[in-house]
């Protein structure tokens, strides 16, 4: 019990003669591929259309944060860019850092946002009804879009100059928390729509600026 004891108020004495403060902004550019709506591309192609099973895109977007001893609290936000899908998310961000080499930071993080997702279909089908070309329900839509609430997991690398120049790197792991299932289609709300919990992966390189003082400095 006693090693327990010393063991844990060494290892809080170590945490806070580590700790910093400070914060940044920044820009940033990566990729993603994204699962999980099995139940939309079994829809759609009953219609005749057609989906991949997986859906990737390139993302911008950009966030930020501070730190406040070992942790840091801040946010972001991305547009996705593809052929498939597009949309974007924005989350609230916590996380705990690790510090070593002076100005580098590893940093694990958890976040929950929100994210909207229109998914891009391709095909046409062979034969409709004449009645659906001169009905306000027209032909087959060419897109369908939901949006929910999601959480999110990263690691992040970052760097900062002494210029107070801000890179980093981060990869993670998105998903909705909720199956989603209210869909809509030129801004036309579709009943009894598939449920589908879209996750993805993705890798983003960020740069921009902030700073970072420690109590060992």
């Amino acid at each position: 019990m006693r090693v327990l004891t010393v063991f844990l108020v060494g290892s809080l004495v170590w945490a806070q003669s580590r700790a910093a403060w400070g914060g940044g902004g920044w820009f940033q550019v990566g990729y993603t591929s994204m699962s999980g709506y099995g139940r939309l591309r079994d829809s759609v192609q009953v219609a005749g259309l057609s989906l991949p099973s997986t859906a990737t895109a390139v993302t911008l977007g950009g966030g930020g944060g501070g730190y406040l001893g070992r942790v840091f609290v801040g946010g972001t936000g991305e547009t996705y860019l593809g052929s498939t899908v597009r949309g974007g998310m924005g989350a609230g961000l916590i996380g705990y850092f690790w510090r070593w080499k002076e100005r580098w930071v590893f940093l694990p993080v958890l976040g929950v946002g929100g994210a909207g997702y229109t998914f891009l279909v391709g095909g046409r089908p062979a034969e409709a009804d004449f009645s659906q070309a001169t009905t306000g329900g027209g032909l087959p839509p060419r897109s369908f879009s939901t949006s929910g609430v999601i959480g999110t997991g990263l690691l992040a690398v970052q760097y900062f100059s002494p210029k107070g120049w801000l890179i980093g790197l981060q990869a993670g792991y998105e998903r909705a928390l909720s199956e989603l299932g209210d869909w809509s289609a030129a801004g036309i709300a579709l009943k009894r729509g598939p449920a589908i919990t879209p996750q993805r992966f993705y890798v983003r390189f960020a740069i921009g600026g902030g700073g970072l003082s420690s109590s060992q400095e």
